[in-house]
């Protein structure tokens, strides 16, 4: 009898298999994604209006990191039932920091394809899930900067220095906020805030960088920012297991890496705008030495390369701005500015035929209908004694005016 009950028990369990639910549920605590997210299509076609198919479909979604089908996974829940499905996360209390992550990287996504609003929407479920995290307020700004809503960007990245008193980025940003405005003695203090705080950060991570080596070295950290700005993987590995002297190469050391980048990238944009802000302010020694201080950092900056060779040719240093305008050449053949002052350069010189050859051969190539250089070569032929080409050029500049 005994037996028979047993076997009875047996051919219950098979003969009612689970239900697509927990099958979604099992599959989703192994990390299978893809077999749990069939299970919950089955289900959702037996129970449509089931908020909890929406919230499952969610994890998986974040397992497979799409993040912007997972929060779409969260509104479908939200519009079966709301406040089920927003408890529902809320009280898997474990996974709340991977679930803000998924808005976060949501919003991010949003926010580069200029859908503003569905970004916003994101961000105020990162504020439910982790109100005290900075990260969601200086994105939040930002948004409302491309939004143009100045006061309500800068109400954001006040939020977050009320959070954190020393967070960099929110000092940038609001100096950065302040700049656009053209409030360049305001904006000045608030980037040295933002600069003394990346500094911290910049030399805490930059010891774990180069923790093989005696100190810091430039170059590498140079061709770290380079590299990883075009995202050469293969290169990055060998500089770290080179240069840098570490036997695992770049996978173990990316997020850190990918710190350093962020770090650096940021003490340099502080030094820039800092830089700009006296630029505007006309004090050109100092514009310069902030210029020069973010290039120490980030050797590829066009917009810092630019103006520290624009302020040394005003010094008549043609040397110093040649080398500027010259790398720009270097990562930017067609851009017309650099080749015309590089041309500027050697016409202040008085090397004129190389002069006439960058003109000639690279800035009006570039940009034909170039007044400034058409006009420069009338002035440098006739510093030649060409005379004929002297007028040829200074009559196609001025036909070329009259005809704008």
């Amino acid at each position: 009898m005994k037996k028979l009950i047993f076997l009875g028990i047996v051919f219950l369990f098979i003969a009612c298999p689970p239900t697509a639910k927990n099958a979604a549920r099992i599959y989703i605590q192994q990390g299978e994604y893809e077999a749990a997210k069939e299970q919950i299509m089955i289900g959702l076609q037996s129970a449509p209006n089931d908020y909890e198919y929406y919230v499952l479909l969610s994890k998986v979604e974040i397992g497979m990191a799409d993040w912007l089908a997972a929060t779409d996974a969260f509104y479908r829940g939200i519009a079966v039932d709301s406040g089920k499905t927003v408890n529902w996360l809320l009280s898997d209390k474990q996974n709340i920091p991977v679930y803000w992550q998924a808005f976060y990287n949501a919003a991010i996504s949003l926010m580069n394809a200029k859908q503003y609003d569905r970004a916003l929407k994101n961000l105020g479920y990162c504020e439910l899930f982790d109100p005290k995290n900075v990260s969601q307020y200086i994105l939040e700004g930002g948004i409302y900067g491309e939004l143009g809503e100045k006061e309500k960007a800068g109400a954001a990245y006040v939020r977050a220095l009320s959070i954190d008193p020393e967070n960099p980025e929110a000092y940038f940003m609001v100096g950065r906020a302040k700049f656009d405005k053209g409030a360049y003695d305001s904006a000045i203090v608030d980037l040295r805030e933002a600069e003394k705080f990346f500094l911290t950060k910049y030399d805490r991570t930059a010891r774990i960088v180069f923790q093989n080596l005696p100190a810091v070295d430039k170059n590498i950290s140079k061709e770290i920012m380079q590299l990883w700005g075009e995202k050469n993987e293969e290169a990055l590995d060998v500089l770290v297991k080179v240069k840098l002297g570490f036997d695992g190469g770049l996978e173990p050391h990316r997020r850190t890496l990918e710190q350093f980048y962020k770090t650096t990238d940021g003490l340099s944009r502080a030094y820039y705008y800092t830089g700009m802000a006296y630029y505007n302010l006309r004090n050109d020694s100092l514009a310069l030495s902030n210029f020069l201080k973010s290039l120490d950092l980030k050797a590829d900056d066009a917009d810092a390369l630019y103006y520290a060779g624009e302020i040394y040719l005003k010094q008549k240093k043609y040397d110093e701005s040649m080398k500027m305008f010259r790398k720009i050449t270097e990562f930017r053949e067609d851009d017309a500015y650099a080749w015309f002052y590089l041309g500027v350069n050697h016409t202040q010189k008085k090397e004129y035929q190389k002069a006439v050859e960058i003109y000639e051969n690279k800035v009006l190539v570039l940009d034909p209908q170039n007044l400034d250089a058409m006009t420069n070569l009338a002035y440098v032929y006739r510093e030649m004694g060409n005379n004929k080409k002297a007028l040829e050029w200074l009559t196609k500049a001025e036909k070329l005016q009259k005809e704008q």
